[in-house]
Protein backbone atom coordinates (compact mmCIF):
# COMPACT_ATOMS: atom_id res chain seq x y z
CA UNK A 1 0.00 0.00 0.00
CA UNK A 2 1.42 3.52 -0.77
CA UNK A 3 0.88 6.48 1.54
CA UNK A 4 1.21 9.91 0.05
CA UNK A 5 1.98 12.68 2.94
CA UNK A 6 1.84 16.44 1.59
CA UNK A 7 1.47 19.25 3.98
CA UNK A 8 -0.03 21.70 1.08
CA UNK A 9 -2.86 21.13 -0.58
CA UNK A 10 -1.97 22.11 -3.91
CA UNK A 11 -1.63 21.35 -7.35
CA UNK A 12 0.71 18.30 -7.16
CA UNK A 13 -0.59 17.19 -4.06
CA UNK A 14 -4.02 16.88 -6.01
CA UNK A 15 -2.43 15.48 -9.12
CA UNK A 16 -0.55 12.74 -7.25
CA UNK A 17 -4.39 11.56 -5.34
CA UNK A 18 -5.37 11.77 -8.75
CA UNK A 19 -2.88 9.43 -10.44
CA UNK A 20 -3.02 7.16 -7.31
CA UNK A 21 -6.49 6.85 -7.67
CA UNK A 22 -6.85 6.13 -11.63
CA UNK A 23 -3.93 3.28 -10.97
CA UNK A 24 -6.56 1.88 -8.83
CA UNK A 25 -3.62 0.69 -6.45
CA UNK A 26 -4.17 0.19 -2.62
CA UNK A 27 -3.31 4.03 -0.93
CA UNK A 28 -3.84 6.35 1.67
CA UNK A 29 -3.34 10.22 1.40
CA UNK A 30 -2.10 12.18 4.46
CA UNK A 31 -1.90 15.79 5.12
CA UNK A 32 0.17 16.67 7.78
CA UNK A 33 -0.04 20.11 9.55
CA UNK A 34 2.96 21.95 10.53
CA UNK A 35 1.95 21.12 14.62
CA UNK A 36 1.02 17.34 13.92
CA UNK A 37 2.91 14.67 15.70
CA UNK A 38 2.54 12.64 13.10
CA UNK A 39 5.31 9.84 12.72
CA UNK A 40 6.86 9.59 9.44
CA UNK A 41 8.78 6.39 7.84
CA UNK A 42 12.41 6.39 8.76
CA UNK A 43 12.46 9.39 11.29
CA UNK A 44 11.48 11.86 8.49
CA UNK A 45 10.19 15.45 9.38
CA UNK A 46 7.69 17.49 7.87
CA UNK A 47 10.38 19.39 5.99
CA UNK A 48 10.90 16.29 3.94
CA UNK A 49 7.32 16.43 2.44
CA UNK A 50 5.82 15.92 0.24
CA UNK A 51 6.87 12.01 0.59
CA UNK A 52 5.04 8.75 -1.39
CA UNK A 53 5.73 5.66 0.12
CA UNK A 54 5.77 2.13 -0.25
CA UNK A 55 6.07 0.73 3.28
CA UNK A 56 9.70 0.33 1.86
CA UNK A 57 11.40 2.88 -0.34
CA UNK A 58 10.19 6.26 -0.20
CA UNK A 59 10.45 9.45 -2.66
CA UNK A 60 10.67 13.04 -1.06
CA UNK A 61 11.10 15.24 -4.27
CA UNK A 62 8.17 16.38 -6.32
CA UNK A 63 10.69 14.86 -9.38
CA UNK A 64 10.92 11.63 -7.86
CA UNK A 65 7.26 11.21 -7.13
CA UNK A 66 6.50 12.01 -10.74
CA UNK A 67 8.61 9.66 -12.06
CA UNK A 68 7.95 6.61 -10.21
CA UNK A 69 4.22 7.45 -10.49
CA UNK A 70 4.88 7.79 -14.40
CA UNK A 71 7.35 4.18 -14.25
CA UNK A 72 4.08 2.48 -12.13
CA UNK A 73 1.35 3.31 -14.33
CA UNK A 74 3.71 1.98 -17.44
CA UNK A 75 4.15 -1.44 -15.08
CA UNK A 76 0.67 -1.51 -14.46
CA UNK A 77 -0.15 -1.20 -18.10
CA UNK A 78 2.15 -3.69 -19.55
CA UNK A 79 0.78 -6.09 -16.61
CA UNK A 80 -3.02 -5.25 -17.78
CA UNK A 81 -2.20 -5.66 -21.55
CA UNK A 82 -0.73 -9.70 -20.58
CA UNK A 83 -4.35 -10.47 -18.59
CA UNK A 84 -7.36 -11.30 -19.88
CA UNK A 85 -10.61 -10.20 -20.01
CA UNK A 86 -12.50 -12.99 -20.72
CA UNK A 87 -15.67 -14.10 -19.01
CA UNK A 88 -17.07 -17.79 -18.86
CA UNK A 89 -21.21 -16.94 -18.88
CA UNK A 90 -22.67 -18.95 -15.75
CA UNK A 91 -25.29 -21.48 -17.76
CA UNK A 92 -27.66 -20.94 -14.92
CA UNK A 93 -27.72 -17.79 -15.24
CA UNK A 94 -26.43 -15.75 -18.35
CA UNK A 95 -26.02 -12.49 -16.56
CA UNK A 96 -23.01 -13.51 -14.41
CA UNK A 97 -19.80 -14.72 -15.03
CA UNK A 98 -17.91 -17.68 -13.51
Amino acid sequence: MFTFYHKNTDTFARWVQDRLEEMVVAHEVIYVEESDPISLPDGLTNSDLPLLSDGHEHWTSREDIKEFLNELQKDLEFSHSLTSDACYVDPENSSKCL
